[in-house]
């Protein structure tokens, strides 16, 4: 293969393995962007699906409950009195809330949080001791929401008071959302879930788009090989054209040819080698060669039994030492082989990288 054709070949093997490369890594690009919208959707419906799951429990709570069964709340506030803040929303309420839980008379602290958080504390106490959280409850409100439900699920006891739920994604090409919601904050408890993160539909159709790509670099880089192999065969159509003008202009420049009987004969072995007839006698056996063939088995018979360089060849013959008269040569000898090969007591063999010797059995 020609060296330019094989920089061509290398640099489109190269362009495309990097088309498709920049697809690849702009697809996971997008993966990676829709999982985490996807995966921000999901803690919003897991959020409302908590608090919904939440209410669910707490309208189930039996009415004319005795009041020694509630939480006392006891509470201190903490005003910002900072004088940079002229505007009275601008001012951050925090407090102590002291609970007192009923039965057990135990009293729990917990602060900087502010009245909302104190009693959204307190609703999920009364809510968890009439029911414990309800998994069934909660994958159908989700599922009502995004089509998917919980993967795994477990009650675990916490080492913090957690008012908000926590979330966290895991998972390389196949993501997961991890959800821990503390059911009964004054009680350290709450539960461990898993959510399988779905791939969007506009994904499905990117990798869809991203087969349709390697489809057309296949089909590119066959058209490629074809259109290579196209140009290497007329390569070579044009080398035999240019060796056969090469061989007419050379036999149109020979003088006359001289008849039989003016004909001076050369013996090489058992055969009569005519040089001006191009033409080579082995008993009845008469063999027709071109100039160019006469002329090297010429300067081989001139050296029986001895190396020709094949610089000499080309020199004398061609002209030139180029590649392609060296391939030509090539050619040249392999027809000469096939002409005196009725002849046992005559070879030619190839020293490489030296040249060729005409081996005759009589001058052994």
């Amino acid at each position: 293969m020609n060296r330019r054709i094989k920089h061509v070949w290398t640099i489109s093997i190269v362009a495309m393995t990097a088309i498709f490369a920049m697809q690849a890594y702009w697809l996971y690009n997008q993966y990676e962007y829709s999982s985490t919208v996807k995966a921000e959707e999901l803690k919003q419906a897991c959020t409302k699906a908590l608090e919904e799951e939440k209410d669910i429990r707490i309208d189930k709570q039996e009415d004319g409950k005795d009041d020694s069964s509630y939480v006392r709340m006891q509470i201190v506030l903490k005003i910002d009195q900072s004088t940079k803040k002229t505007k009275e929303k601008d001012r951050q309420v925090k407090s102590t809330i002291r609970y007192t839980l009923p039965d057990t008379k135990k009293q729990l602290k917990v602060r900087n949080i502010d009245m909302t958080e104190g009693v959204e504390l307190t609703s999920r106490y009364m809510a968890s001791q009439e029911k414990r959280f309800d998994r069934n409850i909660f994958d159908s409100l989700l599922y009502a929401a995004e089509g998917i439900k919980t993967d795994s699920f477990r009650f675990v006891k916490t080492n913090r008071c957690m008012i908000k739920p926590a979330f966290s994604v895991s998972g390389g090409l196949s993501k997961t959302l991890h959800v821990r919601y503390s059911t009964n904050p004054l009680e350290m408890e709450a539960v461990e879930m898993t959510v399988h993160v779905p791939a969007s539909h506009i994904l499905m159709l990117m990798s869809r788009q991203l087969a349709a790509s390697i489809a057309l670099l296949i089909i590119l880089g066959f058209c490629m090989m074809y259109q290579i192999k196209t140009i290497m065969i007329q390569r070579r159509i044009n080398a035999i054209r240019h060796e056969f003008m090469k061989n007419m202009i050379y036999e149109m420049k020979q003088p006359p040819a001289k008849t039989a009987d003016d004909a001076t004969a050369i013996k090489i072995g058992s055969t009569l080698f005519f040089y001006e007839l191009n033409e080579l006698r082995h008993g009845n056996e008469k063999v027709i060669i071109t100039s160019r063939q006469a002329e090297l088995l010429r300067i081989l018979a001139d050296s029986p039994n001895k190396v020709v360089g094949r610089e000499v060849l080309l020199k004398e013959v061609w002209g030139d030492d180029s590649y392609s008269n060296s391939m030509a040569l090539n050619v040249q000898i392999t027809y000469l082989r096939r002409a005196l090969k009725s002849d046992a007591a005559l070879s030619i063999e190839a020293i490489i990288r030296k040249g060729y010797v005409l081996k005759t059995m009589q001058n052994q």
